[in-house]
């Protein structure tokens, strides 16, 4: 911006007009004048060519913007619908069940379970990272898995080098679990809560 003062004592920006504009809307002589930076093209306007005074705060009123829509949260500048689906959004996933530490270093805190595998460990890069237990893989030491077209939730081993078990009882090979059923892994000990299956699913 170039504030310049003209003869008769009024200020005026240079860059985006030739002459004061003040001046020639007192002369009754239209629009005045803009600089090639102001039109934002090759050859310069002169006052008045447009038949029409412009407001000379808004320049590049000379012209028309894209209408800016907003559609759901999403900006589209050339009036298209564009809808949002939230289910259908890459990396929707949303909790389908938890696991409740009721014994051990963590007890008191929950874990979400997801669709699909969820691998458990003591590493914070796992799904589901439990945290303190020394007992504990720090990598995939055992798995709990979400099936959306069964909509059941199975529990087993994984590389963990200790035995897992549930309810007590080791487990070899995954296993079905139910609500409320108690899944060791170290000296950790968790409750199952579900909340898919037959009654509700996401997917629904």
């Amino acid at each position: 911006m170039e504030i310049v003062r003209c003869e008769k004592g009024h200020f005026y920006d240079a860059e985006a007009n030739t002459t004061c504009p003040q001046c020639a809307a007192e002369a009754g002589g239209g629009m005045p004048t803009y600089t090639q930076a102001a039109m934002g093209y090759g050859a310069t306007m002169p006052a008045g060519a447009m038949g029409e005074t412009m407001p000379v705060n808004n320049p590049s009123g000379l012209f028309q913007q894209p209408e800016q829509s907003v559609n759901n949260g999403v900006e589209d500048y050339d009036g298209a619908t564009q809808p949002v689906n939230m289910g259908g959004i890459a990396g929707f996933s949303p909790v389908t069940g938890w696991l409740v530490c009721v014994d051990g270093p963590a007890r008191g805190t929950d874990y979400k379970i997801k669709a699909g595998y969820n691998y458990i460990g003591r590493g914070e890069d796992m799904d589901i990272s439990i945290q303190g237990d020394q007992k504990i893989g720090r990598e995939r030491h055992a798995l709990i898995a979400y099936d959306q077209e069964e909509k059941v939730f199975f529990f087993g081993p994984a590389d963990g080098k200790s035995i897992v078990r549930l309810n007590g009882k080791m487990v070899m090979t995954p296993m079905q679990v139910n609500p409320h059923d108690e899944i060791t892994i170290g000296s950790t000990k968790l409750l199952f809560i579900p909340l898919c299956g037959e009654k509700f699913d996401w997917n629904e």
